[in-house]
């Protein structure tokens, strides 16, 4: 039986079936990775949201400064991910060029919707790059300012912010 890899193939592409079965595992893995990342995040939110709103029913201010720690813990393992996951997508950008996956590559789509500058200097042609060029590419999360990382940054200075405001304008006890 034929996967999937095997259909996006080209015709000239040699005949092996290793590496189609590789393939399918990186691009199985990156799905892990980013699937337990979002459960993951929402697990932390979840807790976040429920710690929050315990120190407002209990009117005490010090958890408020706990779940500051929420936003970066999920930065952390934003980082973490990004960081497994590009070397992931290298994986599957180099097996595609070994199978003679240039059109309509999900190595290269993938790469395309990273955020932040995971990868220089590539632009929109990333399935124009030849094997050393794919081999060259830093594909390891660098960005400390991009969407996600401000994001959490809020998060924590939100947090900062009600923790100050309950204090002193709200009056909250400290613990």
């Amino acid at each position: 039986m034929l996967g999937y890899a095997s259909f996006m193939v080209a015709p000239e592409a040699p005949d092996n079936e290793s590496l189609r079965i590789e393939l399918q595992e990186a691009l199985e893995s990156y799905r892990q990775y980013i699937s337990q990342w979002m459960q993951g995040t929402g697990i932390i939110t979840a807790a976040d949201v429920a710690l929050v709103s315990y120190a407002f029913t209990q009117r005490i201010a010090v958890i408020l400064l706990l779940g500051s720690a929420f936003p970066m813990l999920m930065l952390v393992s934003y980082m973490i991910t990004a960081t497994f996951g590009g070397g992931l997508i290298n994986l599957v950008l180099r097996i595609e060029r070994r199978l003679r996956i240039r059109q309509d590559s999900l190595g290269a789509t993938i790469a395309r919707t990273i955020p932040a500058k995971m990868i220089p200097a590539v632009g929109s042609h990333i399935e124009d790059l030849n094997d050393e060029e794919v081999r060259q590419l830093n594909l390891r999360w660098e960005s400390r300012w991009g969407v996600l990382p401000i994001v959490y940054y809020a998060g924590t200075a939100l947090h900062i912010v009600l923790f100050v405001l309950s204090l002193t304008v709200f009056h909250y006890r400290f613990m």
